[in-house]
């Protein structure tokens, strides 16, 4: 059986990401369409507007199998999400890795992606970030033709295409080209597509404009957001208040001396918004300072992070799914595939099991990864 992988958010999951597994499928000449999802987390540095558990039952409205990319990969910069969902791939045997971008071009990615391989070998991108400088500036720096590098989706689809060459060479990097609406869209003005951050803008207001561009084989589904930053905050500073500088300085993408920055700016910070503008500077993102916050709530230390899959969690499936996970125990006896988890398990997924616990205390929701079995469907 042929699959192909899709690593994903589905923060929620619409009718953009429909496109992309049913053109997956059909250009990579797959059997089967694998998600690998970020869980409780996302890369934006915030909590998921639904559990992993729903967005799963989403998912599996267009996917044979959904399965949980590592919560550090998840609250981390392109360049280790990248190579961990491509890990997560190569661990799951798939044939492609198949990802949405601004360019549509695979070649031009290979292309650059050589490029930048040389460059990261070359002694003047370690000076350069010795320092102190960030990687997307140092390539702008260095590289040759940045073009591009000028849109989200550019960047992240080179990390895949990167984290391939290196980790996974046998995996075909195939690319789709996004239409329709920008990644950063606040608005629902197609029938038929939308930005993530427009729908959750719409499920935050009650806005029933959604209904149009998600599923509507799932649409019952989508509810009120079960978690957002507004509801972190006072968690979150009592998490920098009770910390000390060194605590703070362990934790996961907490670098170049941002602790002391989040200790002053938190004393006055009275919601979430404020605390951002009083962190922000010309050189961190708010992206990269939203995941240093979660990666604080959530005790993520740097020391704990991981770079090898030892095993996978399996959120759900449907019968094909199902058949391709069957195949792969049978292929691959001594790798984990982890459809339950348990005592004799839960040592795989010790961050997921905490993301998910820490969720659900500030949400509460109740399903967590040891009282909700693996997600089954029937196939479409």
């Amino acid at each position: 059986m042929k699959c192909a992988a899709l690593i994903t958010e589905y923060n929620p999951f619409h009718n953009g990401h429909v496109y992309h597994a049913e053109q997956a499928r059909q250009i990579a000449d797959a059997d089967i369409t694998v998600a690998i999802m970020s869980g409780q987390f996302v890369m934006r540095g915030e909590p998921a507007i639904y559990n992993k558990f729903l967005r799963t039952q989403l998912a599996l409205s267009a996917c044979d199998l959904v399965v949980e990319l590592p919560a550090y990969a998840a609250l981390s910069a392109g360049e280790y999400f990248a190579e961990m969902g491509v890990k997560v791939a190569d661990y799951l045997n798939c044939d492609a890795l198949v990802f949405g971008s601004e360019s549509g071009s695979i070649k031009d990615f290979e292309h650059v992606a050589m490029q930048l391989n040389h460059i990261e070998e070359h002694p003047e991108f370690q000076t350069k970030l010795h320092e102190g400088k960030s990687y997307p500036r140092i390539i702008h720096e260095l590289l040759d033709e940045p073009a591009l590098l000028q849109t989200p989706n550019n960047i992240l689809g080179l990390s895949y295409v990167q984290a391939i060459q290196h980790y996974a060479a046998h995996i075909t990097p195939l690319t789709l080209q996004r239409h329709q609406t920008n990644h950063h869209n606040q608005t629902i003005d197609n029938q038929t597509f939308a930005s993530g951050s427009a729908i959750r803008k719409a499920l935050k207001n009650n806005d029933a404009s959604f209904e149009t561009v998600v599923p509507s084989s799932v649409k019952h589904l989508y509810t009120s957001p079960q978690l957002t930053l507004d509801e972190v905050f006072p968690y979150l500073k009592f998490t920098l208040l009770r910390a000390s500088l060194e605590e703070l300085r362990e934790m996961h993408t907490v670098s170049e001396g941002f602790e002391y920055r989040l200790k002053e700016k938190i004393q006055s910070a009275h919601n979430f918004n404020q605390l951002m503008q009083l962190l922000k500077t010309k050189r961190y993102t708010y992206t990269r300072i939203q995941r240093m916050l979660m990666n604080c709530l959530l005790n993520f230390k740097q020391a704990n992070k991981q770079n090898e899959i030892d095993a996978v969690r399996i959120l759900g499936m449907n019968e094909k799914g199902q058949a391709y996970l069957k195949q792969l125990k049978k292929d691959f006896p001594d790798r984990h595939f982890i459809t339950n988890v348990n005592k004799a398990t839960a040592s795989y997924f010790e961050p997921e099991i905490k993301a998910t616990e820490i969720y659900n205390a500030l949400s509460g929701q109740t399903a967590d990864d040891f009282n909700t079995p693996v997600i089954r469907v029937q196939s479409q």
